[in-house]
């Protein structure tokens, strides 16, 4: 096994445990990991991220429903337009890998990034100063507030088909921002979402722009080991943050993952080489 092989499993493991507690799929990494360290092309990188995103997602909703964090109440108004939102994100996304180029995908997932980024310092500001709002249990949601919930959604589903993520750092948010509900919930629910919408993208791609040719070509018998040790990992991960590790320490971490991988795509974007 070649050392950067080695690299991508460590990595993915690693992304998978820390990612789990935080209701994220880790396909934000998953798809740089592919692009970078293992150097695939944007397709098999793309669907080979989603299907690690599926192994995370079912691993950290048993562990989140076993602690009754998943919402399924408020996640099943989700789920239709979320699907919805991954078959036309994996059409557009096929379209510009063909007719446009790759680059314009890690633009998007670049300006993703910085909106997650300047979300969470906001956050995490707002929780070390006090002026953020109070978390609370999960309650009624108003029609409205649920009419704006699906739409966002709506958007999130896409975002998965574009990027080749499972969509968890905006279904958190919208948790978050749209209910105040505190993290675990939030990331919970977030869960209940992706392992249907995630199925949907990966179908999406293998029908529409034929990436399991792409893929087929590329993989190797490890990934099928790497599958098993990401959904351990991804429910060991969030087990033991549920028990015992708060969750603003896990934000840092994740901050921190997210400013690399950001700065990587930059990079790349503008033709830097990062030797």
């Amino acid at each position: 096994m070649e050392p950067a092989t080695i690299i991508a499993i460590l990595l993915i493991l690693c992304t998978a445990f820390f990612f789990a507690p935080l209701g994220l799929g880790g396909g934000v990494l998953f798809v740089p990991i592919f692009l970078y360290v293992l150097e695939w092309e944007m397709r098999p990188s793309l669907i080979s991220s989603l299907i690690l995103v599926l192994m995370v997602s079912v691993g950290s909703r048993a562990a989140h429903s076993k602690g009754g964090y998943a919402v399924m109440e408020i996640g099943k108004f989700a789920i239709a337009p979320a699907i919805i939102g991954a078959v036309g994100g994996s059409i557009i996304g096929a379209y510009l890998i063909e007719y446009v180029g790759d680059f314009t995908i890690k633009i998007a997932a670049a300006s993703l990034l910085l909106w997650v980024i300047v979300r969470t310092v906001k956050q995490l500001a707002g929780e070390s100063n006090g002026t953020g709002a109070e978390a609370i249990e999960p309650r009624e949601i108003e029609s409205e507030v649920i009419t704006r919930y699906r739409i966002l959604c709506l958007g999130g589903g896409a975002a998965s088909g574009l990027l080749g993520i499972g969509g968890g750092m905006l279904f958190v948010t919208f948790h978050r921002s749209l209910f105040t509900w505190k993290v675990h919930y939030a990331a919970g629910t977030s869960y209940v979402i992706e392992t249907w919408l995630v199925p949907v993208s990966i179908l999406s791609h293998l029908v529409i722009d034929n990436s399991g040719r792409e893929l087929w070509s590329v993989v190797e018998p490890w990934m099928l080991f790497t599958m098993l040790l990401v959904f351990a990992s991804a429910w060991i991960g969030a087990r033991t943050a549920i028990k015992a590790i708060p969750q603003q320490f896990l934000a840092y971490p994740f901050l921190l993952a997210l400013m690399v991988t950001l700065t990587r795509y930059c990079l790349d974007i503008f033709g830097v080489s990062p030797v």
